[in-house]
């Protein structure tokens, strides 16, 4: 359940602080005074989209911060699964600023908005005025029987939704590749004239780099010969009579001598022989390169031609060898798919047509279940409403059958009639400020009851009714609260009577800033502020007698 709840710097309200209690708390205050912010607050920190314009004038920030028991294993699991520490509590926090992003956290871990809404709808349930439009939307309503569903509904309407998203590809790619005949005859031609230019072509690995490092080695040729020569010259040729090779084997014959008598002159001694022989055989390995030189020009002619075909193929078809082969590969398959176009088309149409039944075959499982769910619903429903002095009413499911889409084959529509003797209408055309009030609170003692939800919160649920039908919705409220905490914002003394803890809102002026602040009412303030209800404006003893009366009963 809710335990407290801290908002500071929101709209009017400066520093507020309220403890919630078991049952039902009420809160009650003038218009204007502030009751409704105090929900607004909570929604948002409980998910619901913010302006930073709700930040209190002069003011820098707004910080929401709820604070609840932890009361199931589902929460905690959910917990668990986002590393999140899990106590005897769960504290949700919201930051607002005006220079930044807010941030949302849960037991001091920032959490995103998708995994906060996990958390809280397994705590609370807010029901708000605008919440009764939204009932009268159709594809709420069909939402609201699919929140009824077990796993097996749910995975279910999982898969019709990943089997339509499948059948719209295969369908897009099937209108793709149905091309009028005139058009597959031209890619034919051009897919058989592409793949008869690289095939004979026939590309090696040798083809890439290789080639064009031979090319280029035969076209400098002559440089390469003339300067092999020079160094071989350098080595073996007499220059002012210097030779490498002869003063190397006088520098070696000189170290040869006295090498006996010291380790570091035998290395040195090993060393210059090792670099004796490495020279000679440098010198036979670039005689033997020259000698082997075979300069052919129609070598030449046959090298220039292979990588000028290489490199329009690479313009054409790909970057490397390896991409042109790849994209034979994709142009074989193409071509193979097009002269066998009409069989290949029919194997698509089957796909379709399978994949079409395997979505009509869950989707009438998904449209059984919801029956079962409507006429549950229905049963529910009208008990509810009967409770709730709607006394003739009757409710209906209206099911009636679609075109297969990623929410099955269902159109669904509330019916009621709440009138003896009158026939089913839609609810979004029938029902009456009150009545839909009382149909909404009859909906949420359903969806409480399933959901195990901890928390209930009305803001002014009883919006358009008085009299005999508000001591029965605050009878209703009352009920709820015994096995759950139910928090109301209320303005009719036969609600605010039944309370187990009574909140004030008052909205106050000082040094030029208004703000609203909250108080738990003792007995005394409880009387008087019900007789306010009463009464009006001008307190009378006569409605503090009937206050009195009201909260002993």
């Amino acid at each position: 359940m809710l335990l407290e709840l801290n908002i500071k710097n929101f709209a009017i309200i400066e520093d507020l602080s309220v403890e919630f209690q078991k049952g039902l708390n009420v809160i009650t205050g003038e218009t204007g005074s502030g009751k409704s912010i105090i929900i607004d607050a909570l929604s948002i920190v409980l998910g619901q989209r913010v302006s930073k314009d709700i930040i209190k004038t002069g003011k820098d920030f707004a910080y929401i911060e709820a604070v609840f028991t932890l009361y199931n294993e589902e929460t905690r699991e959910i917990l668990n699964e986002n590393s999140i520490e899990t106590e005897d509590l769960i504290v949700i926090s919201k930051e607002i600023k005006k220079d930044r992003p807010s941030i949302t956290k849960v037991n001091g871990r920032t959490v995103t908005t998708n995994t906060l809404s996990k958390i809280t709808s397994k705590l609370i349930d807010v029901f708000a005025q605008h919440e009764s439009v939204s009932l009268m939307n159709p594809n709420n309503q069909k939402d609201l029987i699919d929140s009824f569903g077990d796993k097996n509904h749910r995975a279910n309407l999982e898969l019709i939704r990943e089997k339509i998203d499948k059948l719209h590809m295969l369908e897009k790619e099937y209108i793709e590749k149905s091309s009028d005949e005139k058009e597959k005859d031209r890619e034919i031609d051009l897919l058989k004239y592409q793949i008869d230019e690289i095939e004979s072509a026939s590309l090696t690995k040798e083809d890439g780099e290789e080639i064009e490092l031979e090319l280029k080695k035969l076209l400098n040729i002559s440089t390469i010969t003339k300067d092999l020569e020079s160094a071989i010259g350098i080595i073996k040729s007499n220059y002012d009579s210097f030779n490498i090779e002869d003063s190397l084997d006088n520098v070696i014959s000189n170290i040869s001598a006295v090498a006996s008598y010291d380790d570091i002159l035998r290395e040195s001694y090993n060393e210059l022989e090792n670099i004796r022989y490495t020279l000679s055989d440098v010198t036979l390995n670039l005689e033997s390169y020259i000698s082997n030189i075979d300069y052919n020009q129609e070598t030449l002619a046959f090298l220039e031609d292979r990588v000028n075909t290489v490199n329009t193929l690479k313009k054409k078809y790909g970057n490397s060898i390896d991409d042109i082969n790849n994209y034979l590969v994709e142009i074989k398959e193409r071509l193979d798919f097009l002269l066998n176009y009409d069989e290949e088309l029919q194997k698509m149409e089957k796909r379709i047509n399978v994949l079409k039944e395997e979505i009509l075959i869950v989707s009438k499982e998904v449209s059984l279940e919801r029956r079962h769910i409507a006429d549950f619903l229905e049963e529910s429903v009208k008990d509810e409403l009967r409770q709730l002095n709607i006394s003739n009413a009757r409710f209906k499911v209206d099911m009636s059958l679609k075109e297969i889409s990623k929410d099955g084959i269902d159109n669904i529509i509330f019916m009621i009639s709440t009138n003896l003797g009158e026939d089913f209408k839609s609810l979004a055309k029938t029902a009456s400020g009150g009545e839909m009030s009382r149909i909404m609170l009859g909906f949420k003692s359903i969806i409480a009851k399933k959901d195990n939800i901890s928390t209930l919160i009305f803001d002014e649920i009883d919006t358009g009714i008085s009299g005999k039908t508000a001591q029965i919705v605050g009878n209703k409220i009352k009920t709820l609260s015994k096995d759950r905490q139910v928090i109301a914002i209320s303005h009719l003394p036969q609600i605010v009577s039944l309370a187990d803890a009574h909140y004030l809102i008052e909205k106050e002026e000082f040094d030029g800033k208004t703000s609203s602040n909250v108080q738990k009412l003792n007995e005394t303030r409880k009387v008087e502020e019900l007789a306010r209800l009463i009464g009006g404006y001008d307190i009378t003893e006569k409605a503090m007698d009937a206050a009195r009366e009201m909260l002993q009963k």
